[in-house]
């Protein structure tokens, strides 16, 4: 019994400061920098992607990097994606056929170029990918 009530004590802090760094942080927008598809040597390409990323917060630019689903940026679309000859991956979705890491990388930002992210606002340095962002986000300019 002597132990107990200290333990008890003890799982309630770590709940009770679980529950308060969760309240605590803030939800913004980062910009994806890369994407790198992850092997599994000598023939299988793995369903997510290494995602980085980049984002401001209070006058400050910070990098992360993360792991998301292909079925993120692809919510929609049946794919489907393998190492073709020579070891190049090939990810096909509908009737497109798309080769090399560098094309899909390219197909994959043009379906989402940014990231939500969860950061805390004490250590902004500590940032965990929360959904691809599949809306455009365009800056209207003037051309007068």
């Amino acid at each position: 019994m002597a132990i107990l009530i200290p333990l008890v004590f003890l799982f309630s802090y770590f709940f009770i400061r679980k529950i308060w760094f969760q309240l605590r942080k803030i939800r913004t927008v980062g910009t994806i920098e890369r994407i790198e598809l992850g092997y599994i040597r000598p023939n299988l390409i793995l369903p997510e992607v290494k995602v980085h990323y980049k984002y401001y917060f209070q006058s400050g630019l910070y990098y992360g990097s993360g792991y998301l689903g292909l079925s993120d940026f692809l919510p929609t679309e049946e794919f489907h994606l393998h190492l073709g000859p020579g070891e190049n991956p090939i990810l096909y979705v509908g009737d497109l056929e798309i080769i090399t890491e560098e094309h899909i990388e390219h197909y994959l930002l043009s379906k989402g170029g940014s990231v939500f992210l969860y950061l805390d606002p004490v250590e902004p340095y500590h940032s965990r990918i929360d959904t691809v962002n599949l809306n455009s986000i365009t800056v209207p300019s003037d051309l007068l």
